[in-house]
């Protein structure tokens, strides 16, 4: 698996994992805010410089993650930081190999099967991003600027095999959240932005009621993708909860 590496090598070690559609480049603006600590960027595989690793399920990419965190960081764990897709393979990751890992911030993650409006939608977008001409009208539904962002999702969306997205899709919409998240005892912050999902929004409760070492907490003002819309807030909640299990004054309780 492609890992890009940032920062000191004795750095506090932070591993970011992405997103679908994406890679690894769309923590970049998080790495620019944290100098001091040493970020690793995964592309997950079938995705991004991955593209060759075959997707074999959220599980065994949670695998293959703990395996980068024991080679690369010294004591052989870090702190985790998942959004969507990437929160997902961090619970997985923490209810695995919770040795691995220091604590866990996971941000917009459903809760059950994804209902069937949403499930259209993201079986459209995946068949736009599939095409160039297609993958230019999702970089604009995503947000993301016309600018080294745009191209690098554009060659994000070329070099993605389109069954491992597909397969990504189906996992996740019948529902891919830990079995059981008590066995999870990692210090864990769980966020979603005000404007998510409805199924991202009822994930937080729920699993901070389950979770023994686990707080929720609402961001106002933003929505799914919320690293690019807000990444200084974001930087900030990476900064504060790594440092002193603290939050942003912004953010509500869920």
């Amino acid at each position: 698996m492609h890992v890009q590496s940032h920062g000191p090598e004795d750095g506090v070690p932070i591993v970011f994992l992405h997103g679908a559609m994406v890679a690894g480049w769309m923590w970049l603006g998080q790495v620019e805010g944290l100098p001091g600590y040493r970020c690793l960027l995964p592309d997950l595989p079938g995705m991004g410089a991955s593209a060759d690793v075959p997707w074999r399920g959220i599980a065994e990419s949670a695998d293959t993650v703990a395996e980068v965190i024991g080679a690369a960081c010294p004591e052989g764990s870090a702190h985790v930081v998942g959004l969507s897709l990437g929160g997902l393979v961090a619970l997985r990751l923490a209810e695995r190999a919770p040795e691995r890992v220091r604590s866990l911030i996971v941000s917009g993650v459903p809760r059950g099967a994804v209902p069937s409006p949403l499930r259209i939608l993201s079986a459209v977008m995946a068949r736009l991003y599939g095409r160039p001409v297609g993958a230019r009208l999702v970089a604009a539904l995503f947000g993301i600027p016309d600018d080294e962002s745009r191209d690098a999702f554009l060659e994000t969306a070329a070099r993605t095999r389109p069954e491992a997205l597909r397969a990504v899709m189906d996992e996740v919409a019948a529902g891919a959240l830990p079995a059981q998240p008590e066995a999870i005892a990692v210090p864990t912050l769980l966020v979603v932005g005000e404007r998510d999902t409805g199924p991202a929004r009822a994930a937080v409760p729920w699993l901070a009621a389950r979770m023994p070492a686990a707080r929720g907490c609402v961001v106002p003002g933003v929505g799914h993708q919320w690293n690019a819309e807000n990444g200084a807030l974001f930087t900030e909640m990476v900064s504060a909860w790594v440092s002193a299990r603290t939050v942003p004054e912004s953010f509500r309780a869920a």
